[in-house]
């Protein structure tokens, strides 16, 4: 990932007096065109990278440019590896391992012991309990285009089953919950699009190129939920429903309910498929009690549902 190997290339430079762009396309397996790219973002962050052209010409940071160790708290380094550890499972295992140990170098000895226990102490799995892992391929199909500039091609079919042919530029993966996505450009519909990386079929990485357009990453899907228009219902739900509300949407009004170990909840409910499904989505650990005309079409989608089955 990109982040990953601007650390990477800053690293290397500073150990090393002049690398050419060859050999750091070399060792952190991507083209020279991916590396030039990368030393002018880190010029624009700042870092006085310069460049000389010929047979013994090659990359450098200018001498007078020192990075202190201790510019680094053992803090700092810790929020590092604790916020890559939780991309293990989404990231090789090999890269993970080579950026923990170039993130190590920045640690004074005598530091290393208290940076592992602190890492230890906190643990993120993104993983959801029921991994797809099919994904991890196309995941690595996906960077690689990213890394290289390169198109991709796949067949598409979105929620409604509509399937098309797609040939794209990648730009920016997105992990939203438990689903990946894809930002790029749509050669086919001449604007930028956002692709569900589960819903690509035949994913494969094409020889030919792009130059990058002037990508803006915008919010993927719905905006917040408190941000939109609701209607607020009164829910009773057992303990396990109401500690899902709470995780999912923050601190809400939650009083006793005249029912032993059930709970009155004020949920602010968006009347559509999403919320309905939600609600559905409980069975009979959640009750919809006001307002009516809510609880009639939830008695309505309830009485479909049996009636597919009565009917088989």
């Amino acid at each position: 990932m990109k982040t990953e190997r601007l650390l990477a290339i800053t690293m290397i430079l500073l150990e090393k007096k002049q690398v050419s762009a060859s050999k750091l396309a070399e060792m952190l397996e991507v083209s020279v065109r991916t590396i030039y790219r990368d030393i002018n973002s880190l010029s624009e962050a700042g870092i006085p990278v310069t460049s000389s052209p010929g047979v013994n010409g090659g990359i450098q940071i200018m001498e007078n440019y020192k990075v202190d160790k201790q510019f680094f708290t053992s803090t700092d380094i810790t929020s590092l590896l604790i916020a890559l550890e939780s991309l293990s499972n989404n990231v090789s295992p090999l890269r993970i391992n080579q950026t923990f140990e170039k993130i190590k170098t920045l640690v004074p000895a005598n530091f290393l012991d208290e940076v592992e226990f602190k890492t230890n102490q906190i643990a993120i799995d993104l993983t959801p309990w029921t991994s797809n892992h099919t994904l991890q391929p196309s995941l690595e199909i996906v960077k690689s285009g990213m890394d290289q500039a390169r198109l991709l091609r796949f067949n598409y079919e979105d929620n409604q089953g509509r399937k098309t042919a797609r040939i794209v530029e990648p730009y920016r993966l997105v992990l939203k919950e438990i689903s990946w996505y894809l930002q790029a450009f749509c050669t086919e519909k001449a604007d930028f699009r956002t692709f569900k990386i589960s819903r690509m079929i035949d994913l494969e990485l094409l020889p030919t190129p792009f130059a990058s357009r002037d990508f803006h990453p915008k919010p993927l899907g719905k905006e917040p939920f408190y941000g939109k228009d609701f209607t607020l219902t009164t829910l009773k739900v057992t303990h396990k429903i109401k500690d899902q509300l709470v995780d999912k949407f923050g601190q809400l009004t939650i009083s006793p309910s005249d029912e032993p170990e059930k709970w009155i909840v004020e949920f602010p409910f968006m009347e559509d498929e999403f919320g309905y499904n939600l609600l559905l989505g409980f069975g009979n650990q959640c009750e919809c009690l006001t307002p009516p005309h809510v609880r009639t079409e939830l008695k309505r989608r309830i009485e479909t549902v049996l009636e597919l089955y009565q009917n088989s």
